[in-house]
């Protein structure tokens, strides 16, 4: 998540309780999906937030530590783990440079719903690179690039740029960073990943037959993408 100031510390107190209030852990099929078999690796929560994914890992049977450069969230992420022990290492620290850990580190690095809140992609996937073992694997998921909201005018989307969300909920920063797609995929060739799978994903509107009726028979707007990448 982003630095100076961190956006999160202002909204973690509301993000805690929109979002995996109960300290369960993020519950994400397709992303459980794409991880696969993880039992016994050693894992990274890359801006691990208030640490819902990092939960997730952990319930999948990974060793996890979790970086954030917000205390705010850390502070959520350390009282859900001091409640309730999974084992998991919490690290306040940037997740551009990953400072603080070794080459070759980990089995593999989670970054979910955060990509578009750090300043320097290219940066961050470089470091995710440098930390992960040859033979391991790099999953994210991030808002759809292509279509609303992070494209309020279609031929803005070739941008790279900062841009001020329209209609955002209160547990949410009011900015966040849009890339084209083909950004996201060539910084994973650039830090030698291959990618392994991209899926394109629809989440019907909650409580809304009306909505999700037309979306249905529209065939419905991806807003989610996700992807795994390997080292090899």
């Amino acid at each position: 998540m982003p630095d100076s100031p961190p956006l999160y510390d202002e909204v973690a107190d509301a993000y805690s309780r929109v979002l995996d209030a109960e300290g369960i852990g993020l519950n994400d099929p397709v992303l459980t999906e794409l991880l696969g078999n993880i039992a016994g690796q050693v894992v990274l929560s890359l801006a691990c937030g208030q640490g819902q994914d990092a939960r997730l890992l952990a319930r999948l049977g990974a060793t996890v530590t979790g970086i954030d450069i917000s205390t705010e969230m850390l502070r959520y992420a350390s009282d859900y783990e001091a409640a309730d022990p999974r084992g998991i290492t919490y690290v306040n620290g940037n997740a551009q440079d990953l400072a603080g850990f070794s080459d070759a580190s980990f089995d593999g690095v989670l970054c979910h719903m955060a990509l578009m809140d750090i300043p320097e992609l290219s940066t961050t996937i470089q470091s995710v690179g440098r930390v992960v073992r040859r033979g391991g694997w790099f999953v994210f998921s991030i808002v759809h690039p292509a279509y609303h909201p992070h494209v309020q005018i279609l031929s803005d989307y070739l941008l790279d740029h900062r841009y001020t969300k329209q209609g955002t909920a209160d547990w949410l920063p009011k900015h966040a960073y849009h890339r084209p797609l083909a950004t996201y995929l060539n910084e994973l060739v650039r830090a030698s990943f291959q990618i392994e799978r991209v899926i394109e994903f629809h989440q019907q509107t909650a409580n809304d037959v009306v909505a999700n009726r037309a979306e249905r028979d529209a065939g419905g707007v991806p807003g989610l993408l996700y992807a795994r990448a390997t080292k090899p």
